[in-house]
């Protein structure tokens, strides 16, 4: 958990721990200034984002129903359209009012534990710096999955194209004199294929509409350790360490 020091007149500090969210048991917890609040009840919640704004929290359901031990079994009564489990994306309040459904995902690519159902899923949500974006992937196909974004209200929700793994760029070093030029673009790892045979998987840049910057290679660590990159999720942490050594300044 993140904290921060908030400092007064005659140097008295007190240490304050910044809001975060939690899952628990298929259930969403909110935790800010030391107190916890449930904030969901299905059982069947996952993948919390707390939306940088920080009033609301957005999470992945999982279609109604129970496992019982490898196998899902719908309600009784409840047909399961297609036999395919369907993944929602939602949010929520803070304080637990207003929760809604932005997205329920259709396209299967993943096998289920149970032979007689696939499922159709969503995760890795991500937001813009402001906040006014959400991106999330969905499964797709066998080698990617599909990069959607929508606005935070869940309007105007439509597909980008293939991405794994993405990301969204916060901040970067100076890049050839201009500041933070690419605050807001996307990071999103691909499957492709070589010329003449064989596939490669690379991370690549895009405008925050979609268009094709760049390649930036296979190594996470490297390329963000190389313009000082941080992201909204703060997965630059998960970048500490690389194979290659950085030239030094």
């Amino acid at each position: 958990m993140k904290m921060f020091i908030v400092c007064f007149l005659l140097f008295s500090c007190v240490v304050a721990e910044a809001a975060s969210v939690q899952i628990n048991d298929g259930n969403i917890f909110y935790e800010n200034e030391g107190t916890t609040k449930q904030i969901t009840s299905s059982g069947r919640d996952d993948g919390a984002k707390l939306h940088p704004g920080g009033e609301w929290i957005y999470f992945i359901r999982d279609v109604e129903g129970k496992w019982v031990g490898e196998k899902y079994y719908p309600p009784e009564g409840l047909k399961i359209k297609d036999d395919i489990l369907k993944q929602e994306l939602w949010r929520v309040k803070n304080d637990g009012t207003g929760a809604k459904m932005l997205f329920r995902s259709e396209r299967a690519a993943i096998d289920g534990p149970d032979p007689d159902y696939t499922i159709a899923t969503v995760e890795n949500i991500q937001f813009s710096p402001s906040g006014d974006k959400v991106y999330f992937e969905t499964s797709q196909w066998v080698t990617s999955a599909a990069l959607h974004v929508m606005n935070a209200d869940g309007t105007h929700e439509k597909l980008l194209g293939g991405g794994n793994a993405t990301k969204i760029i916060l901040s970067t070093t100076d890049y050839a004199g201009e500041h933070n030029k690419f605050k807001g673009y996307i990071v999103t790892n691909q499957h492709r294929y070589w010329q003449f045979g064989g596939s490669y998987d690379w991370y690549w840049l895009y405008t925050p509409n979609f268009k094709e910057v760049g390649p930036l290679g296979d190594d996470f660590a490297y390329f963000t350790q190389m313009r000082d990159m941080k992201y909204t999720d703060q997965s630059e942490n998960e970048a500490r360490v690389s194979k290659y050594v950085l030239p030094s300044k």
